[in-house]
């Protein structure tokens, strides 16, 4: 309920900032208002340092709304509050005694509510974004494929609740008030304790990390 009642604020905030700047068609106009807001859209590409896979194979909803400050025509601030979901998609060819060659399959759905909050410094038609984020989560689900049975216990192999990233990025205005944006953000700490990773899933001594892509839409009021 506290995430619920954290969207509806925000929502309202942007429809506020819309209702002060609709004669707006980007961030950074010559009447500069001092906030604006948005709308977002797109998708994570995902994987997880720190267990035995690799690659940006899970593919997820990066989707909320954000808030900006303007301090000028080039520098502001942001704020975000979006649903985020991040994981792994793992795939590794391996052999068995009992069944010869064979794809092992690894699933993990992470689910969270993240809040990004980010220093903006436009050039000419970019606008690059960096600072923190805070991701709470929401929900976590985790099974495998392989030759033997593979056992997840949720009480024992859980995830922190807390997950601290940093980030930078990039937006370019695309048409009027669509902008499309590139991110990229990695855990500060790790999302799951070495001794939390089910036996055989994981790698090295200092636990898990998300390492996320994301592509975006963004229409800003």
């Amino acid at each position: 309920m506290n995430i619920l009642r954290a969207y509806a604020s925000l929502l309202i905030l942007v429809a506020c900032c819309s209702t002060n700047s609709f004669a707006q068609n980007s961030y950074y106009e010559e009447d500069q208002k001092i906030f604006t807001g948005g709308l977002i859209l797109g998708a994570n590409f995902t994987q997880v340092d720190g267990d035995t896979y690799y690659g940006y194979y899970k593919v997820g909803l990066n989707a909320g709304g954000t808030v900006y400050v303007h301090f000028s025509k080039t520098v502001g601030v942001s704020m975000e509050l979006l649903y985020a979901q991040k994981g792994v998609r793992g795939v590794a060819v391996l052999q068995s005694q009992y069944v010869g060659t064979y794809a092992e399959k690894y699933y993990l759905n992470l689910n969270y509510a993240e809040v990004p909050i980010l220093f903006h410094i436009k050039a000419n038609l970019i606008d690059f974004e960096a600072g923190l984020s805070y991701a709470r989560l929401i929900s976590f689900k985790e099974w495998a494929e392989t030759d033997q049975p593979a056992y997840f216990n949720p009480s024992v192999n859980y995830f922190k609740n807390s997950d601290f990233d940093y980030v930078v990025g990039l937006s370019i205005k695309a048409y009027k008030n669509l902008y499309l944006n590139a991110r990229y953000q990695y855990s500060i700490i790790s999302i799951r304790d070495p001794q939390r990773i089910p036996l055989g899933f994981g790698y090295g001594n200092n636990g898990q990390f998300n390492n996320t892509c994301a592509f975006r839409v963004m229409y800003v009021f």
